[in-house]
C-alpha cells in the first residue's frame, strides 16, 4: 500500500526486533491485556486477513495508557437497574 517507500521510524525497528526475539525464544503467541481481559494471539504469517485485524492490539494501548479508563469515566451514559 505504499508503507515501503517510507524510511521506518525507530518505534517500528524496536517492535519487530521485539517479536523477532519472542519468536526465536520460542513463544508463538502474544499476551495482549485488553479492558475486556487477557487475550493470546497468534501471528499467522500465511494469512491475508483477520476477524479481527489489529484491534487487539489498539485495545491493549487503550488499556495500558489509561485512555480507556478516562474515556469511561468522562461517559455521560450511567446504567442502573429497576
Amino acid at each position: 500500500m505504499g508503507e515501503a517507500r517510507f524510511p521506518q521510524r525507530a518505534v517500528v525497528s524496536a517492535v519487530q526486533a521485539a517479536l523477532a526475539e519472542q519468536l526465536a525464544a520460542g513463544e508463538q503467541e502474544l499476551r495482549v491485556s485488553t479492558p475486556g481481559g487477557r487475550f493470546h494471539v497468534r501471528w499467522d504469517e500465511n494469512g491475508s486477513a483477520t476477524a479481527l485485524g489489529q484491534l487487539a492490539f489498539f485495545a491493549e494501548f487503550l488499556e495500558v495508557s489509561g485512555l480507556f479508563e478516562r474515556w469511561v469515566e468522562s461517559c455521560p451514559m450511567a446504567y442502573t437497574s429497576a
